[in-house]
């Protein structure tokens, strides 16, 4: 019932190794897991709170051979797992309510350098897993957000001679399902996101890097669920009544390479088997706006590029060819909002080559089988 935050600050004058913060904040946190016998859990969770991560790091001169930063939030979290064991049976429900989940992350060195940057700042209101392992699971996911969920990250940086990347992943509900050697999975899903905003944001702006990537990602319901062998049923159903936001920025006065990407999906599914048996059951909902904004600005350098892409409802399928594949698939899409994708590249001197890409796509469904190398 109480608000959850984690704030952290470095500052750096001059190191030769590396730099490293990890800044985290999570409201309910359970996991369970079996290595022998069957596991059956009914657990429910529910954050009245916020849950807040911040991350600064002030950098004078040098921040080291590497910088590290990784900045989390998390209202409700979970995982149910059986690896060689019996049976994963259970149900799980997670509520957030109308409150804030919110990590931000701050890189200032704009007169310093680094060997090579890695930077992450991720925002979830839910988010639960299923993991096996040689077994079996048959489960039941309700997920409910009424929160404002936001990841955004910021960083300047001077030189950097090897990869200066950053990323921003917000997520309302997420569930995943991962099964490996003879694992079958039965999942049943609901997601729902009333909260009114999904966002990420990330921007970086060098003066001389090697390679500089940005990359933003916003989703209001997630699902993705991969198998190795046994059969895979998933039916799930999602709704979406919140603004979907993601927006990338990148910029290099003297630059390698460049690139900014941007994804905003307010309801996304992937279903994939690389057994031969899935069943999919897919029903979204999407009624509010869906944005993505990438862009990459510079001087002098080769190569430069942007994508960005939105989508009110997406679903992939697949599984595998080889094994003699079969898919049964029912899937209802309804997108009643408008979708925009915008990328921008500007150059202001010479290089090597220019791509962009934009995508709007209301609903996007693709379903197939395919060789387990494709």
């Amino acid at each position: 019932m109480g608000d959850v935050f984690s704030t952290q600050t470095l500052n750096v004058v001059d190191v030769s190794d590396s730099t490293t913060a990890t800044t985290s904040a999570t409201g309910n946190s359970v996991t369970s897991a079996v290595v022998s016998g069957s596991l059956n859990v009914q657990s429910s969770q529910t954050m009245n709170a916020n849950a807040k991560a911040q991350t600064t790091v002030n950098v004078t001169a040098n921040a080291g051979a590497q910088t590290i930063l990784n900045t989390a939030a998390l209202g409700n979290g979970s995982d149910a797992n059986s690896f060689g064991g019996g049976p994963l049976t259970g149900s799980f429900t997670q509520t957030t309510g109308a409150t804030q989940i919110l990590a931000t992350s701050d890189f200032n060195a704009q007169n310093a350098q680094t060997g090579a940057a890695s930077l992450s700042v991720q925002a979830m209101a839910n988010s639960h897993g299923v993991a096996l392992s040689d077994t079996s699971a048959n489960t039941t996911t309700i997920q409910t957000s009424n929160a404002r969920t936001e990841a955004d990250g910021g960083a300047v940086l001077t030189y950097t001679p090897g990869t200066a990347s950053a990323t921003a992943s917000g997520v309302s509900n997420n569930l995943t399902g991962a099964g490996s050697g003879n694992a079958s999975q039965t999942l049943v899903a609901t997601q729902t996101m009333n909260g009114p905003l999904t966002q990420a944001t990330q921007s970086i702006n060098l003066g001389n890097g090697q390679t500089i990537q940005s990359n933003a990602t916003a989703s209001a319901n997630n699902i993705f669920v991969s198998n190795e062998n046994g059969p895979v049923a998933v039916t799930d159903n999602q709704t979406n009544n919140g603004f979907t936001f993601a927006q990338s920025a990148a910029t290099g006065f003297e630059f390698g390479s460049g690139q900014a990407s941007s994804s905003a999906i307010a309801d996304s599914v992937l279903v994939g088997n690389s057994g031969p048996s899935l069943s999919l059951d897919n029903t979204q909902s999407n009624d509010v706006s869906v944005v993505s904004n990438a862009s990459f600005s510079g001087a002098n350098g080769f190569d430069a590029s942007t994508s960005a892409t939105a989508m009110g409802n997406a679903v992939t399928g697949f599984a595998c060819s080889d094994c003699g594949g079969v898919m049964n698939v029912r899937n209802n899409q309804i997108n009643s909002s408008g979708v925009s994708s915008t990328s921008t590249i500007d150059i202001a001197a010479s290089n090597r080559s220019v791509n962009a890409s934009a995508t709007a796509v209301g609903n996007n469904a693709t379903f197939y089988v395919s060789k387990p190398s494709h």
